[in-house]
């Protein structure tokens, strides 16, 4: 199997570093998304089955749906999408709720499951962008990997201290997990046999490893880490979060309804998913400083 990253440049140290780390799998792509047709064209169409898309806050579907379009149109017949959850497997489908890079990533759900279902009916005009394909939404609750040492972590902290009733519970998830199940959904597609098809085609899936108060938070990481967990100044933090308006509609969401995923049915699939304090422990970076 090959892995195709791209990178807005290859020439990069973080680039350089992702091939050193794994040289015979990974093969970088030097390109951009909003220009994404030179994105394929070094390659065969038909050649690449899968395509796992991340977008980033800001003008989401201006990045994904001509990514998306390109893809299917060069033949890609396996679309993974990282999106966010908006309370759970079925209510996320009608909740795009008033957070900017939230609603965006609704959007391109609704976009790549309607093109998906048109193409599959042959509802679209009879070309190569009109090919079959299959999808999976990853729906990942809020990033553990927020709280890594720095700066980010204080803001985290001092957010989640501001926004949120010190009894209502966040639903956390290791970013390595949303790889994971990224990897999963790919390698069971590609391998399924013909009237086969992956438990993961066409399937949303909110995925969460923990759900905690600030106060459990706070405890755990000091009985892992050995020391209070760090946190900016009161007021500082709420001048941040008054100015970051979209940062502020996202901790008052966590307030007003807070993520859905079924944390025991996901890990039913998978009993690796890892809970604050395997994070803590064994990838966060916080271990390696005592």
């Amino acid at each position: 199997m090959k892995i195709f990253a791209l990178t807005r440049d290859s020439a990069s140290a973080r680039a350089q570093a992702l091939v050193k780390a794994h040289p015979e799998k990974i093969n970088l792509v030097q390109g951009d998304v909003l220009k994404p047709a030179t994105i394929f064209s070094g390659q065969p169409h038909g050649s690449v089955f899968a395509l796992f898309v991340v977008t980033n806050p800001s003008d989401e579907e201006a990045q994904a749906i001509p990514l998306i379009d390109a893809a299917v149109s060069h033949g890609v017949r396996h679309i993974v999408f990282s999106s966010v959850d908006r309370g759970g497997d079925v209510r996320s489908w009608n909740n795009p709720t008033n957070v900017r890079h939230f609603y965006e990533k609704h959007n391109i759900e609704v976009y790549l499951r309607d093109k998906a279902r048109k193409s599959a009916d042959g509802t679209t005009a009879s070309s190569p962008a009109s090919s079959p394909f299959t999808w999976t939404i990853l729906r990942p609750v809020a990033f553990m990997d927020n709280m890594v040492p720095g700066m980010a972590c204080s803001l985290f902290m001092s957010w989640w201290s501001i926004s949120v009733e010190r009894n209502r519970k966040l639903q956390l998830v290791a970013t390595t997990d949303i790889g994971i199940w990224g990897a999963r959904s790919i390698i069971t597609s590609a391998k399924a046999k013909p009237g086969m098809a992956s438990p993961y085609v066409n399937r949303a899936i909110s995925l969460a490893g923990d759900e905690l108060t600030l106060v459990e938070a706070r405890q755990i990481f000091r009985r892992v880490v050995g020391h209070e967990a760090p946190k900016a100044w009161w007021i500082f933090g709420r001048i941040l979060l008054w100015a970051i308006g979209d940062m502020n509609k996202m901790f008052a969401f966590f307030q007003r309804e807070g993520y859905g995923a079924d944390i025991a049915a996901v890990r039913a699939e998978e009993p690796e998913l890892k809970n604050f304090e395997t994070w803590l422990r064994d990838e966060s970076g916080w271990t390696k400083e005592k």
